[in-house]
């Protein structure tokens, strides 16, 4: 689905008819192949619906009654023309339900691949900022409950089609039968638009309830180490059942409106019904109808009857897929993330290891983790190990680097280059990032590592060397073929480290950022891991909690409170009172 046509099936916030109308249009619009063709099938099927009253009219004069009276009769004609009608409703319905179907699929997967679209373009701070589980929510059930109305919409559209018919059959058999029948539409239509209205308010109580179980799930998954060593699997289950069982109550009011509004309608035809067979009946015994043709009425009006109730079916349905498309679009509604925008002359980065340069830097003043006037020169080739206490802004001004946070003021250098003049795809190839929670993704070491840059086999080896990890090819059962399954649950922490630091080093960075990548990696693979970093023509900028990996560094800058402090080597800096002590704290920390 293209970026005009989600812009055009966006609810308005006006009502829920309105809005839905809109949706279908906009839906229609971006998949109209299918649409169309599942339309003109519910159309044939709705000629061939109303084609078989007047066959069963015409059958009735022409072939039933002569028969019992004795007369000729067209009785091989009548069952040709119904087992014709036959066969022209039954194509009808298979195109009408085969590509009513194929157009919602296309809808959700245009909406779902929208919503993957977004989520990796809009700012990472905005995505830091939404819930794992509602965003699960809105890429699964709120996309198909956004989607759900297309299945009977062409069937809406045959129906209407149906309708004209039926009431056109009526009217050429008798005007007053036409006119006790159609008195019943404004009564459907109006109260269809009423009900969709009571609908909307309780259809997104139930949706926000959907949202809050699969959010619930995420976190009992990810947490389960946490509720298990607290001892606390009864409370979080109480919870668990709390969240679930107001689900259940919000969809079965919604279920319960539901039926009793999908009740209400059926009655309608069914007491209308009643109204033309007494009229009927009584111009037949006046003479003004013949028995064929009181028939035939009453077979149109089976006919009208199932429209009516189709239609009214449709509109209570439109607040439910406004419901879930408003949901989806909290998310469709970001902003593309600023630092991806392409810059208008670019400039391309030098080869070999890169300079970098943060000049009176300020991030997020409101922020707990901020930097405000930090300036921080990285030399080509160095190691520069930063520390300080927690929330001192350290990770902040790696993700600065990294691009991955926009200043609020200052200026970000690679190379002498200004961070603006740099497009995404060189930036992205020369500077690379790992983090302390290393994330994996289904596949093998080597899929991990290479992560779909093409890199030869023996790139993706010599970095899972440097990285400290040659002895996952002996200790895996398959090697570095060896698959981690999701979110590399096969294998442990110091392993996903590893994995992800080889990733980080493969291919030719001029700059690798980590945050604290080797933290559950054990003391003596550290120290191979920094001798090899050392070893490498590359940039490394590093936070680290490690006194050996600051003892190793070619400098290091302390960062206090959003500001470099002091800059030099791990020697010059233990005549600094706070250095010094925060070494010290990590000593003990290590002893521990």
């Amino acid at each position: 689905m293209s970026e005009a046509t989600s812009l055009d099936a966006r609810p308005s916030g006006g009502s829920p008819i309105g809005d839905g109308l809109r949706l279908v249009s906009g839906y229609a619009r971006a998949n109209w192949r299918p649409f169309t063709i599942a339309s003109v099938g519910s159309v044939v099927y709705a000629a061939g619906t109303v084609g078989s009253a007047f066959g069963l009219g015409w059958a009735v004069d022409e072939a039933l009654v002569p028969h019992f009276e004795g007369a000729d009769s067209r009785h091989w004609a009548a069952v040709a023309i119904l087992v014709g009608i036959m066969v022209i409703r039954t194509v009808g319905v298979v195109a009408r339900r085969y590509y009513a179907g194929m157009t919602a699929a296309l809808c959700r997967t245009g909406l779902q691949r929208d919503l993957a679209e977004r989520i990796v373009e809009m700012p990472l701070a905005r995505l830091r900022s939404r819930a794992p589980g509602t965003m699960l929510a809105n890429i699964d059930a709120d996309t198909e409950s956004a989607v759900d109305v297309m299945h009977p919409a062409p069937f809406t559209i045959g129906v209407l089609s149906m309708l004209v018919f039926a009431v056109t059959g009526l009217a050429a058999i008798d005007l007053p039968l036409m006119f006790a029948t159609v008195g019943v539409l404004p009564l459907v239509v109006g109260a269809s638009w009423f009900t969709a209205i009571i609908l909307e308010k309780p259809t997104a109580v139930e949706r926000e309830a959907n949202a809050a179980v699969t959010a619930a799930t995420t976190e009992i998954i990810a947490g389960t180490q946490v509720i298990k060593t607290l001892g606390r699997e009864d409370a979080e289950l109480e919870r668990f059942a709390e969240i679930v069982e107001h689900h259940r109550a919000s969809r079965v009011h919604v279920g319960a409106l539901k039926m009793g509004i999908d009740t209400s309608f059926s009655m309608i035809p069914q007491l209308a019904m009643i109204l033309i067979v007494v009229v009927g009946a009584s111009r037949v015994a006046s003479g003004i109808l013949e028995p064929g043709d009181l028939v035939q009425a009453v077979a149109l009006f089976g006919v009208l009857a199932f429209p009516i109730q189709v239609i009214g079916f449709f509109l209570t349905d439109l607040p439910i897929s406004v419901v879930g498309r408003r949901r989806v679009d909290v998310v469709l509604v970001e902003p593309d993330d600023p630092l991806r925008a392409a810059p208008a002359n670019p400039r391309k980065l030098p080869t070999g290891p890169l300079a970098a340069q943060l000049t009176d830097v300020r991030v997020g003043e409101t922020d707990r983790s901020r930097v405000s006037g930090l300036s921080l020169p990285v030399v080509a080739g160095e190691t520069l190990a930063l520390v300080g206490p927690t929330g001192g802004g350290k990770s902040t001004a790696l993700e600065v680097l990294a691009r991955l946070r926009p200043v609020d003021a200052g200026g970000v250098t690679y190379g002498d280059i200004p961070a603006a003049d740099i497009s995404e795809a060189d930036l992205r190839g020369r500077v690379t990032v790992a983090a302390q929670n290393a994330v994996l993704f289904t596949g093998t070491v080597r899929s991990n590592v290479d992560y779909g840059r093409n890199l030869t086999s023996a790139d993706v080896d010599r970095a899972l060397v440097l990285a400290g990890g040659a002895d996952l090819d002996e200790i895996l059962p398959d090697g570095f073929d060896t698959l981690v399954g999701e979110r590399g649950v096969a294998v442990s922490g110091g392993q996903r480290q590893r994995i992800a630091l080889a990733r980080a080093l493969a291919g030719d960075p001029g700059l690798v950022l980590l945050d604290d990548a080797t933290s559950a990696v054990d003391p003596v693979r550290e120290e191979e891991i920094l001798a090899n970093l050392a070893e490498l023509p590359t940039t490394v900028v590093m936070v680290t909690h490690r006194v050996a990996a600051m003892a190793g560094a070619d400098r290091v800058a302390l960062v206090v409170d959003g500001r470099v402090v002091e800059v030099g080597d791990h020697q010059s800096l233990l005549a600094n009172p706070e250095y010094r002590d925060l070494v010290a704290a990590y000593e003990r920390g290590a002893v521990l």
